[in-house]
């Protein structure tokens, strides 16, 4: 400890002598010395002396250094793998009962020398060893390391352990992580490295949606392991009706085959169908013998019009973007040639409309009387003065039938949707388009998403922009050869994504109907069993203002029959439901506000699939644990072998305590005892001279 002062260090030298001066000017002058007698005088100028020197040198602020010194412990890490298919062996009693008591003696072992700490992971880090039940229906080794890298990052951190079977089924190969690379990892394999007799569905793959009337296909892959000359049969059910069904003879004991078959989408809303094998004798399980496919059939798909003056590449660019999700089907035609019934559609993109010589002008008008969303492209072709006249609330001024070429640069503060970094990375090397040479006017509401970039230079014209005039949205694209992009993309990124991506964004934004109900619940329809069934709710009152001092209810309902009831918990200006988890299965649910007005009620559907990802492969992969530990220097022992790891770890030389030193700055002043120091000081000079006869 060392005492500093913010003043010059010489100057501490006249406190003990301003001390002196005033105790000598006190005590000593020879009326005070008859008064209190030599001796008396002189303890109390003693007195005196002290609290005055202490006082003064308070006035310097002296500051008291400190260095602290701290050692920590290596930390050893225990992680223990939670999933189902650690304990769905023979030796299931084992890993549930002795086997923890090895983990606990492991730890009192380590605990000697380190700080043991332990966590249990499956899909998600949950807890530590006490919470171990084998129940977990994935494993996610990424999961675990991104854990321990944000928790234990700036700790001592002296050693990994892991105890899995080696079997993940999210998340990435743990072999690829580079995290904590320089902690050593320890694993200790589990589970059996014998394959057993099994019969299995490994994969069912088919989109999660359709559209009524239409077919979908469904890709199955039937797996056999040590069945050699035995048969089952396949088949495809829903609601007892069977769909589909095969006789397959297993040709040997490694097989494997793909199934293809298509199903007809006959019935709207979520469908259940079950896929199973008939099972064959000595099988190791018969839960990885079925599986649950849910799938939504919608009624229609959205309908895009794309209009155009005369052919052009854009439009089959445009086309391809928007097919490109499944739940949108485009008509394109000419506007000489336009026969359809524009109000089976959701948006219009009309290309280089209103032409010169009146080509279009009427179509828009009916499309605008429809309340049909619009977006426009410009070109060559599109007359601008019509343009201008509509009164979309984006005009074309100074036009001096001049094109420029101007590329795109984003806007700030765009929000009408998300666009992701990658999104607005791609569009930077996009080719530039064909834009009219002017000055074009936005009025007060527009909203930019990308303004013309001529060369290097950004300007603040619009390239494409978002308004809305008499509750009609309207878009622009202001110039044509957007087809440059898709193909500028394919170049980059040997896909379509991004260019894609952009054009499906706008056209959701365009397309999606808006919600004047005053009572609205949201939420995913497809749910995994591992998941949280969560739900948001709005609710307003007859001007549109939020309210949340309503009761909120929902009601579920199983295929079964079982009811959950639930209330919404309200969260700022709407109201949230976590129903935490449920079988997996087709749930209805009811949902009912309270309301002023009387009850409003909201019916909806889901579905919860079963997340058989444990039982698919119940074979351990010692291999990837023994590669994953030697990649960290680290060694992987069995069960039995435990107990080694502790002196495995004490052998190392890169396991030690840490010392810090923690140097501290504090006020003199701020510590308690000196103040009583000076106030019996002080007291005990008041009650020597009260004794004495004096003030």
């Amino acid at each position: 400890m060392t005492i500093l002062t913010e003043a010059p260090i010489f100057l501490s030298i006249l406190c003990p002598l301003a001390g002196l001066v005033y105790a000598g000017a006190l005590y000593f002058r020879d009326r005070l010395n008859a008064t209190f007698g030599k001796a008396l005088a002189s303890l109390l100028a003693v007195l005196r002396f002290v609290v005055v020197t202490l006082l003064a040198f308070f006035l310097l602020h002296p500051l008291v250094k400190s260095i602290q010194k701290e050692v920590e412990k290596p930390v050893i890490l225990l992680c223990q793998d939670n999933s189902q298919s650690i304990a769905y062996t023979a030796d299931s009693s084992y890993y549930r009962g002795s086997y923890k008591d090895q983990l606990k003696s492991l730890q009192q072992a380590l605990g000697e020398n380190y700080e043991v700490q332990s966590v249990s992971f499956d899909a998600a880090v949950k807890g530590n060893l006490d919470s171990v039940r084998f129940d977990g229906q994935a494993t996610n080794y990424s999961a675990l390391m991104d854990h321990v890298s944000s928790t234990f990052g700036g700790r001592n951190l002296g050693a990994l352990i892991v105890a899995s079977d080696g079997l993940y089924n999210q998340g990435s190969n743990p072999l690829y992580n580079m995290q904590l690379s320089n902690v050593p990892l320890y694993t200790i394999a589990l589970g059996d490295t014998i394959v057993k007799r099994d019969l299995l569905l490994a994969e069912v793959n088919a989109n999660r949606l359709a559209y009524l009337g239409n077919k979908f296909p469904v890709s199955i892959v039937v797996q056999g392991k040590k069945a050699a000359g035995e048969s089952t049969v396949l088949k495809v059910s829903k609601n007892g009706q069977t769909y589909f069904q095969e006789n397959i003879s297993i040709a040997n004991d490694a097989y494997l085959r793909t199934i293809d078959l298509t199903l007809d989408a006959s019935e709207i809303g979520i469908q259940k169908y079950t896929i199973e094998l008939s099972s064959i004798s000595n099988e190791v399980t018969l839960i990885n013998n079925r599986k649950d496919l849910f799938i939504d059939v919608l009624d229609s798909r959205e309908k895009v019009l794309i209009v155009a003056h005369a052919p052009h590449p854009d439009l089959n660019a445009l086309r391809d973007a928007i097919e490109s999700v499944d739940n949108y089907k485009v008509d394109v035609v000419l506007a000489k040639d336009i026969k359809n019934n524009i109000n089976e559609y959701s948006l219009a993109i009309l290309h280089q409309l209103p032409a010169v010589g009146g080509n279009g002008a009427s179509l828009i008008q009916n499309l605008l009387d429809a309340r049909i969303p619009c977006l426009f492209v410009w070109g060559s072709a599109t007359d601008f003065r019509a343009f201008n006249n509509a009164g979309y609330g984006i005009a074309l001024d100074n036009y001096r039938n001049n094109i420029t070429d101007a590329g795109i640069h984003l806007a700030e503060g765009f929000s009408l949707f998300n666009v992701d970094p990658d999104l607005a990375m791609s569009l930077r090397s996009m080719p530039p388009l064909s834009v009219p040479f002017g000055d074009i006017e936005l009025s007060p509401g527009a909203v930019p998403f990308g303004l013309q970039q001529i060369g290097q230079i950004k300007t603040q014209k619009p390239l494409i922009v978002f308004n809305k005039q008499n509750e009609n949205k309207i878009a622009l694209i202001a110039g044509e050869g957007i087809w440059r992009w898709r193909i500028a993309s394919f170049q980059q990124y040997n896909n379509h994504v991004y260019f894609d991506q952009l054009i499906t964004k706008i056209t959701q934004y365009m397309s999606a109907k808006e919600d004047k109900s005053l009572f609205r619940v949201n939420g995913k329809n497809d749910f995994l069993e591992n998941e949280h069934i969560v739900f948001d709710a709005e609710l307003y009152n007859q001007s549109f203002e939020a309210m949340t001092d309503k009761e909120v209810k929902m009601r579920i309902t199983s295929d079964e029959g079982l009811d959950y009831d639930y209330n919404f918990s309200p969260n700022a200006t709407r109201y949230r439901l976590d129903a935490g988890q449920l079988p997996s299965g087709n749930y209805k649910y009811v949902a009912t506000a309270n309301t002023d007005q009387g009850l409003i009620e909201r019916l909806g559907q889901f579905s919860i699939s079963a997340l058989d990802l444990e039982l698919m492969n119940t074979v351990a992969d010692h291999r990837l644990l023994y590669q994953w530990s030697q990649a960290h220097d680290g060694a992987m022992v069995l069960p039995a072998q435990m107990n080694q790891l502790a002196e495995l770890i004490k052998a190392r030389k890169d396991v030690v305590s840490i010392a810090y030193e923690h140097k501290e700055l504090k006020d003199l002043i701020n510590y308690r005892w000196i103040l009583i120091v000076l106030i019996i000081l002080l007291g005990g000079e008041w009650l020597l001279r009260k004794r004495a006869g004096a003030y």
